[in-house]
Formats: structure tokens, C-alpha cells, sequence
């Protein structure tokens, strides 16, 4: 089957309607085994809440390819919820690596305005993009990756308690009969994306000068993060969040000029 590839000019469900609050998370989790990149995309509108969840899941050494998630729901006062719309993807070690914010961000974006009705059909009038942060609906020996679509209607958003309430993941090798399971706490979304991450003012060679000094930021909080165990020490927690915040940065600032290259 053809390749259909898409790049991240397709977020186009980013430019949403002037009532909604938007919020986005880049979370990367670490386990003896295996590790996950999880991208979350919160909107609000006027039907409720909307969150797009994307995860890869990849582990060590020959094993790198063999870890798939299993599963993903949300758990809203103790009440599970399967997403309303979900599917794989595809990426490419090299793609995931260089910058993961911008990939899983970019998977979420594949649903559109989440109003289609065929997911494929959508992405057939996406056509052909090159450069980096490719992915794809259908490729053979890649990185399969899971992404999937909730949507909370009013009656439970008002249930909804920040900090008890999490996005529920299973990552699992079958082969190894290993499992993993992630929790990400659910937050309202407060503001807009376009104010937060607001690059209009920063020229290309600005743009490509903030990925950089983000990403070599990333590099000696990964450095400093070396020295403390996951699960044990809280000073892995602490750093862990600002390389999510950096990375989160980076892939917002790389979307920007990528669509700016694409023009």
C-alpha cells in the first residue's frame, strides 16, 4: 500500500474556533525496560472537552521495536472511558529522535477538527511532505505508535478534579510477557496555544536558534538526571519536568518553522 505521509503543517485542529481554550504536553517516561513518549492535546469547546492522546512506546537494544501500547483511557472519578476515535501510526527512529514533541504532537493533529467521519479518507487529501517529522498512516518495519481521540461532554467535565483524575496507558512487550503502566494527571486547559507559544516575532534562523539552545538544554538536564534513580529519588521527577517543558517548547517552535519552510 502507498505511503501516505503528512507533516506538521496538517495540525491544522491548532487554529480552533475563537471560544476555545487550548493546552498541549509533551511527557517522556523512563522504565528499566522500555521508555514512552506520550503527546496530550486539551480543547475545550462549547460540547465539552476535547483530548487527543499520542504514545510511542519503544524499548532497549534488540527489543527496541517489540513494546507496543496496549491500551489508553481516561479515568474520571473512578469511571474508565474508552476514546471515541482511535488508530496507529507510524514513525521512523530517526524522525522520533530528533524531535519525539513534534512527532507525538503531530500524530494528534492527524484527526483534524475530530469531526471526520473516515479517518482515512481525511488523510488520502493530505498528500506528500519532506523533511523532518514525518509520519505515516501505513509503513511497514517502522515505529508503531498509538493515538486516539476523548471526548468529554459537559455532564462529566463537571466531574472532573484536577489531580486525581489521569489519562490511563499500557505499554507491553508480549514476547517478554512485560508490562508498564503510565498515569498523567488531567489538567482544564486555561489559555491559548497561540499566546503561550507565540514565535510570530523570531525569524527562521530565530526560530532554528531556540531549538537548539532547547535542546541543548535538554542535554545537561539528561546529564543531571543521570545521577538520580526513577521511582526512588525526587530530584528525577523535578528534572524530568523541565525537560518536558523544554521539549514541549521545542516541538511547538519547530512546528512554527516548519510551517513557515512549507510555504
Amino acid at each position: 500500500m502507498k505511503k501516505i505521509i503528512f507533516i506538521l503543517t496538517c495540525i491544522i485542529f491548532w487554529a480552533g474556533p475563537s471560544f476555545s481554550s487550548e493546552e498541549v504536553e509533551y511527557k517522556k517516561f523512563k522504565f528499566d525496560e522500555s521508555s514512552c513518549d506520550v503527546g496530550v492535546h486539551y480543547k475545550s469547546a462549547q460540547k465539552g472537552l476535547l483530548i487527543g492522546v499520542s504514545a510511542i512506546a519503544t524499548g532497549k537494544g534488540a527489543e527496541f521495536r517489540k513494546w507496543q501500547v496496549s491500551d489508553i483511557k481516561i479515568n474520571i472519578d473512578g469511571r474508565r472511558f474508552r476514546p471515541d476515535k482511535e488508530s496507529n501510526f507510524y514513525v521512523t527512529e530517526k524522525s522520533l529522535f530528533r524531535v519525539p514533541g513534534a512527532i507525538v504532537f503531530a500524530a494528534i493533529g492527524a484527526f483534524g477538527e475530530y469531526g471526520g467521519s473516515n479517518l482515512n479518507n481525511n488523510l488520502s487529501k493530505i498528500g506528500v511532505g519532506l523533511g523532518m517529522g514525518l509520519i505515516a498512516l501505513t509503513a511497514k518495519g517502522e515505529i508503531t505508535g498509538e493515538r486516539c481521540l476523548f471526548n468529554i461532554p459537559p455532564d462529566e467535565l463537571e466531574k472532573m478534579v484536577e489531580g486525581r483524575d489521569s489519562i490511563d496507558i499500557l505499554i507491553e512487550n508480549e514476547d517478554l510477557h512485560l508490562r508498564e503502566s503510565i498515569k498523567i494527571a488531567i489538567i482544564k486547559p486555561s489559555g491559548e496555544l497561540g499566546d503561550k507559544y507565540n514565535f510570530s516575532g523570531m525569524t527562521q534562523d530565530g526560530l532554528s536558534g531556540l531549538m537548539n539552545t532547547l535542546k541543548d538544554r535538554i542535554v545537561v538536564l539528561e546529564k543531571e538526571q543521570a545521577d538520580y534513580k526513577y521511582g526512588q529519588d525526587p530530584e528525577f521527577d523535578v528534572i524530568q519536568k523541565k525537560i518536558e517543558s523544554c521539549e514541549t517548547e521545542r516541538g511547538m517552535a519547530y512546528k512554527a518553522w516548519f510551517e513557515r519552510k512549507a510555504k
